[in-house]
């Protein structure tokens, strides 16, 4: 245990590794070899499952357990009524199922419950007043969601089912949901383009595990996009080929394919701009008449990976000459093969681990709800000399931390006639003004908790909720008015808005000192403020109303310094920034270059808005 403690202090991204090494010191070798083999669900299903425990089939966003349940009642030549949940037909349907099939003893799928967490609570009520048949058995598929009952989860039987990651395994499971008929009907082409189809497939999926560098957000690709599009490519195959044998490939409505992937099918749920550049990427690569070339590369040789000798097209044109070539490939791949830099892994395993101690966080002090009621009884447990629990000394001496960190107030901004006119002071009030507010609201609760610790304060059930959050390490949901990491904890939290409030501090100090005109000198810290791109908005408006310009006649500049360089004078059209940060890359004489490391810290960097003209290359420069 504490070389996991010294792990995750120095290289937090083998905390997972050396978490493993504790579970398997702790419990036994046999306890992590267990987990992989392979579930006989059949016979879970028959001896250790009585009728009136719901079987619960977990699994991961873009995951189907489905199919277990299907092919388990082909094998066993077990009647199964399965039915879709998510609509209010769906929920009179699914109690008529249940109310039939406990009385004939036949098996009822419910699929994604997870989309009707309310019904649950109303199906765990049913289950305890039901009297089943022996042979009834109800399966619930769904995907891990926090508003699942909990009593129905203890209730029944279990199961987390994840696919297994890498572009092999996905191909594998492509390749296995696609029938081998449907992928070698004429024309010839049709394998060739279902195995492109799978690859991109198994790109966009696999970069999920990397967001935010694979994606910018987690998308939900899953199996019905990929059924779609196979859907999509006989429709526009079929249609061009008209029954011939073959299909010369300049012949395939390659456009067509690249905009309804790229719009429609995968395209339709991307919300971001990058987003759906690098999507667009992706197909125009794949999907062209030069993917049918015998030298095609999939993964273009790595200079920077002396290993990494890329990937080419497999040869063939049959399904099982395809099938093999994916047998082959190693389970073990880089992440240059999803088109990222290698150290992006470090990047996965740092965020893993960090998800994996938020998770203890909220599960360390679950016990200590009930501990005031025997602490007494337990003398190790109490502070000696008080009887107060242990916890609610700790979290007295937490909270005086954390109001030390706090400064005492914030002021606001000086309001007069000529500075509610200056677009800055506008943002910058809204700003202020926020950080005031939830200081105010912060410390307030912090100054109650300590007092409650104390015992010179009774507890109400805002403070019960409030303080069972900040026990288990969580934040309390009143405290989240902007955005922060998901496994932030709550000395990270205050220790960033104790940074805020004094960015704000100087923009009081200096709108006070010389008015509104002096908050367009200041070094803005953009992460520093609750909604940054309002300021960049700001910064725009401010320029176009000093000049007499409209927001569209504007381009944006962008202008990294040397390390060494010595910030000068700003003029009229630009604004400065500070504490910026680079991800993948490091910028060195305005010139961008890739790196190894995960973030560059960026100099002072000035953005200044130009009047645009059509030869202008603004916006674009660095």
């Amino acid at each position: 245990m504490h070389q996991l403690l010294v792990v995750q202090a120095f290289r937090p991204d083998r905390v997972i590794a050396q978490g493993h090494q504790v579970v398997t010191a702790v419990l036994g070798d046999d306890f992590t070899t267990a987990a992989e083999t392979e579930l006989d669900l059949a016979a879970v299903v028959d001896n250790e499952v009585k009728a009136s425990t719901p079987i619960l089939m977990c699994s991961v966003p873009g995951y189907d357990a489905s199919g277990r349940v299907d092919d388990l009642a082909a094998e066993l030549s077990r009647s199964i009524t399965s039915l879709a949940m998510g609509s209010a037909e769906g929920f009179s349907q699914a109690e008529k199922a249940i109310n039939a099939a406990s009385k004939n003893g036949r098996w009822v799928m419910l699929k994604n419950v997870h989309l009707a967490p309310q019904w649950l609570v109303q199906l765990e009520k049913k289950l305890h007043a039901l009297q089943p048949h022996p042979a009834f058995r109800l399966f619930l598929t769904l995907e891990v969601h926090p508003k699942v009952p909990v009593n129905l989860l203890r209730a029944g039987r279990v199961f987390l089912f994840e696919p297994p990651p890498g572009i092999r395994a996905n191909l594998l499971r492509t390749f296995s949901t696609v029938p081998a008929q449907r992928m070698m009907k004429a024309p010839g082409e049709r394998a060739r383009l279902y195995f492109l189809l799978a690859w991109f497939h198994a790109i966009v999926q696999e970069r999920l595990r990397y967001a935010p560098l694979g994606w910018a957000k987690h998308y939900e690709f899953n199996e019905s996009d990929l059924r779609v599009a196979c859907d999509t490519l006989d429709t526009w195959i079929d249609t061009i080929a008209m029954g011939r044998t073959n299909l010369p490939p300049e012949k395939v409505p390659w456009n067509a394919l690249r905009i309804l992937f790229g719009q429609c099918i995968y395209g339709g749920k991307i919300d971001n701009e990058f987003d759906q550049r690098l999507l667009n990427s992706f197909l125009s690569k794949l999907f062209t008449a030069k993917s049918f070339e015998p030298d095609f590369m999939l993964i273009e040789p790595s200079s920077s990976d002396n290993l990494e000798k890329g990937i080419a097209s497999p040869e063939g044109i049959r399904r099982d000459q395809f099938l093999h070539w994916v047998e082959s490939l190693s389970d073990r791949q880089t992440p240059s093969w999803l088109g990222l830099p290698n150290n992006a892994e470090k990047v996965l395993l740092t965020n893993r681990g960090s998800d994996l101690i938020a998770k203890l966080l909220k599960m360390q002090l679950l016990e200590d709800d009930d501990e005031p009621a025997y602490a007494a009884e337990e003398g190790e447990r109490a502070v000696p000399g008080d009887g107060r629990p242990a916890w609610m000394a700790t979290l007295q001496q937490s909270g005086s931390t954390w109001l030390r960190l706090l400064p005492p107030s914030l002021n606001g901004l000086r309001r007069t006639k000529d500075n509610i006119g200056d677009p800055l002071y506008r943002c910058l009030e809204r700003e202020v003004n926020q950080g005031a507010k939830l200081l105010k609201v912060v410390r307030s609760d912090l100054e109650d908790m300590v007092r409650i610790c104390r015992g010179e304060r009774r507890q109400t059930n805002y403070h019960r909720t409030m303080i069972a959050d900040l026990a288990k390490g969580m934040l309390p949901s009143h405290w989240r008015k902007y955005t922060v990491s998901p496994g932030c904890t709550v000395i990270q939290w205050v220790t960033d808005f104790s940074d805020r409030i004094k960015l704000l501090q100087r923009v009081s100090q200096a709108c006070t000192s010389g008015g509104a005109a002096a908050l367009k000198s200041l070094h803005i810290w953009l992460g520093g403020l609750f909604n940054p791109e309002a300021y960049i908005t700001a910064t725009r408006q401010y320029v176009a109303q000093a000049n007499g310009w409209s927001l569209e006649e504007l381009s944006l500049e962008v202008r990294v310094s040397d390390a060494d360089e010595k910030p000068g004078p700003m003029d009229e059209y630009s604004f400065a920034l500070a504490g910026l940060k680079l991800q993948g890359a490091k910028c060195v004489q305005s010139r961008l270059s890739l790196t190894s490391t995960i973030f560059t810290e960026l100099p002072l960097t000035t953005i200044r808005w130009v009047k645009y003209r059509e030869d202008d290359t603004a916006g674009q420069a660095m």
